[in-house]
């Protein structure tokens, strides 16, 4: 994430970034925000980026997968509209960065409008 990207919401900041892999061991990294989750490759990999809404997020697990071989966990990402983000072998502890990705998935968004209530 840039330093525009991180404005696209109002009190939007970064909770936690970290080295991961995904694709077929595409290095790369991934930024949580308390709003967002993104993905940006390193420079040569040829994965593409992505990056989604942590309110688009229908469930997160921490697995083994087949493509690391069972050795590394890997957290999967299910969204609503079913599609499906692997990410591999993060340098911080998986179930860390599930934790933090389910913390800030079930907290409460501020929506414009609604700092003073709805003033009718």
């Amino acid at each position: 994430m840039t330093t525009t990207d991180s404005l696209a919401y109002p009190g939007e900041f970064e909770v936690l970034r970290t080295k991961a892999d995904s694709g077929w061991f595409e290095g790369g990294q991934l930024t949580v925000t308390n709003y967002r989750l993104a993905w940006k490759p390193n420079r040569f990999a040829r994965f593409p980026a992505f990056g989604f809404d942590l309110d688009a997020i229908r469930s997160v697990r921490v697995v083994r997968s087949l493509k690391t071989l069972f050795f590394s966990p890997t957290i999967r990402i299910v969204l609503k509209d079913g599609a499906v983000y692997e990410i591999h072998k993060p340098k911080d502890d998986a179930n860390r960065v599930h934790s933090v990705i389910e913390d800030y998935r079930r907290r409460e968004r501020y929506k414009p409008g609604s700092l003073f209530g709805d003033a009718k």
